[in-house]
């Protein structure tokens, strides 16, 4: 790639994207560098790829790019779905740089050979008002498609609902993992109240956004036949006298081996 600047800049700019999206803490800046990554720089060196040497308006160019970009991003959703990192920010900051670099090794190898230092380059047509403004167009969508993605909308008419579920851990202990999960369109409170055995309760106020999840690990009485009867209730806050879920469960006792 020595002689194509731009190759060179989409695959240090690439590096540097994903190195910023992975290990930064701060969200602001993850998410100034993660669009040049996903929304233009794959496509950018893979239509680097198509066109070779050939010339082409950079309205048309840049609107290619962030097609093929989104078009890229859709593909590696599958192929990393089927690995065992699966769609994580690791797999996507690792992926995506291997795809530009990839590409733009491809693009300098169909391109002619870079004209030395100091030569005369031939300016470039400037491109009409309309190519701009579609261009423009095209990485406005993709950009709030993006963030779209990441935004869960509230829905007209669509009724929430509030899983409650309970299963025994994995620890030596006797224990039961009891979990609470939010699908509701709004904040919600509930009461949760966990019933073990004949004398023994323990109670929680429980707080959830939409899409939030609450797990309560509780240890369990060992009772005399061996087995424990856990009762878990849900109560929205604003009817705790109104039964809302309940998931009951027989807890066996662990066994023991010498």
């Amino acid at each position: 790639m020595r002689g194509h600047r731009d190759l060179e800049r989409a695959c240090a700019a690439a590096v540097l994207c994903a190195l910023v999206a992975a290990l930064v803490p701060w969200e602001v800046v993850r998410l100034v560098a993660a669009p040049p990554l996903t929304l233009f720089l794959p496509g950018y060196a893979i239509v680097a790829v198509a066109f070779g040497s050939q010339e082409s308006a950079l309205p048309k160019r840049l609107t290619l790019s962030v097609g093929t970009s989104l078009m890229v991003l859709v593909l590696s959703a599958f192929v990393l779905n089927i690995f065992p990192l699966g769609l994580r920010t690791a797999s996507w900051a690792v992926l995506l740089p291997v795809v530009v670099i990839a590409a733009c090794m491809g693009a300098a190898l169909r391109r002619e050979p870079a004209p030395p230092r100091g030569a005369a380059l031939a300016m470039p047509a400037r491109p009409p008002a309309g190519s701009i403004a579609l261009a423009s167009l095209a990485v406005l969508i993709g950009v709030a498609a993006l963030v779209l993605a990441q935004k869960p909308l509230p829905a007209k008419n669509a009724a929430g609902y509030t899983a409650l579920w309970t299963l025994p851990t994995d620890s030596a202990e006797a224990a039961v993992a009891v979990g609470v999960i939010s699908n509701e369109q709004d904040p919600a409170s509930y009461r949760l109240k966990v019933g073990l055995g004949e004398n023994q309760s323990k109670a929680y106020r429980v707080d959830l956004d939409p899409g939030e999840e609450r797990i309560y690990e509780i240890d369990v009485p060992r009772e005399a036949n061996g087995r424990t009867h856990v009762v878990a209730s849900l109560y929205r806050e604003e009817r705790p006298g109104l039964l809302y879920r309940q998931v009951t469960s027989w807890l066996p006792r662990k066994k023991t081996f010498p």
